[in-house]
């Protein structure tokens, strides 16, 4: 599909049901790259950017969870989640249960269709969090990039 129709009618159902810009949705899930790959526009278009959404949350969940609890197998996931104290943990957990509560709350909508008003609530209201939620993965990411510059730095000869 053509991105400028794309565009055009994503506008539209942004506006109809008070969602985020356009701007700040596409640059956080892609939307536009997504449908642009589809031969025609959904029929449900606020549960493909539902699902969309979710599925950034989720690769959200799978970070801080291996900061948790690594993978046992993968030296990555260990030497990530060394960076962080037991305490730091404790926080990460609880972006991990917000965010996962959101998972959950969007899973709901895949039982009853046809509830695009709820959401379209859903991912206005939950959105914006995600937002201020990214700084704070922000934060864990520069943290892990420093300790790895540091691991670097004390192999060399």
């Amino acid at each position: 599909m053509n991105p400028k129709t794309i565009k055009e009618e994503l506008k539209k159902l942004i506006e109809s049901y008070k969602l985020p810009n356009l701007e700040a949705l596409d640059r956080e899930i892609e939307i536009v790259d997504l449908l642009s790959e589809r031969r025609e526009m959904p029929q449900d278009m606020i549960s493909t950017i539902r699902r969309r959404f979710t599925e950034a949350i989720y690769s959200w969940i799978n970070f801080v969870h291996s900061l948790i609890i690594p993978n046992p197998q993968s030296i990555i996931s260990n030497k990530d989640a060394e960076a962080f104290s037991d305490k730091e943990k404790e926080d990460i957990y609880k972006i991990m249960a917000v965010l996962a509560g959101m998972t959950r709350e969007s899973t709901s909508f895949e039982a009853k269709k046809g509830k695009a008003k709820e959401e379209a609530k859903f991912i206005s209201d939950n959105f914006p969090k995600y937002l201020e939620i990214k700084k704070d993965l922000a934060k864990l990411n520069e943290k892990i990039a420093a300790y790895w510059q540091k691991e670097a730095e004390s192999k060399q000869p």
